[in-house]
């Protein structure tokens, strides 16, 4: 396995606090995918949970780049039967890279974070 790139990202949650009106309606929802919507509303505080997706986002556009240009409105996060995340990429041409994609998502009470780590 030859890694290619690492990227992290990380967020305050009260910065999703405050956006979790505008992930109602308008352009700001379309930023997630309705599985990823209904996933982080299944939460009593669902604000963590939007932050950490979107690290994720930012984290696998920082470890793709320069290789490839990302719309990060064709990704979505969703998360296996063991709890593990990881990514679904609807976009053929990524996919045709042929890369592999490791994700790593945790958040603490006030800050989100996300690792990807892209090898082949």
């Amino acid at each position: 396995m030859d890694i290619i790139n690492v990227g992290i990202d990380c967020e305050d949650i009260d910065r999703w606090v405050k956006m979790l009106p505008k992930l109602e309606i308008g352009y700001q929802r379309k930023l997630f995918q309705e599985n990823e919507h209904q996933y982080c509303r299944t939460y009593r505080n669902p604000a963590p949970h939007y932050a950490v997706r979107w690290c994720a986002k930012e984290a696998l556009l920082k470890a793709l780049n320069p290789y490839y240009k990302l719309d990060l409105r064709t990704i979505e996060i969703s998360n296996a039967e063991d709890g593990s995340p990881f990514f679904i990429l609807n976009d053929s041409k990524l996919e045709s890279l042929n890369f592999s994609i490791k994700l790593s998502m945790s958040h603490s009470k006030n800050t989100a974070m996300a690792v990807v780590i892209v090898s082949r």
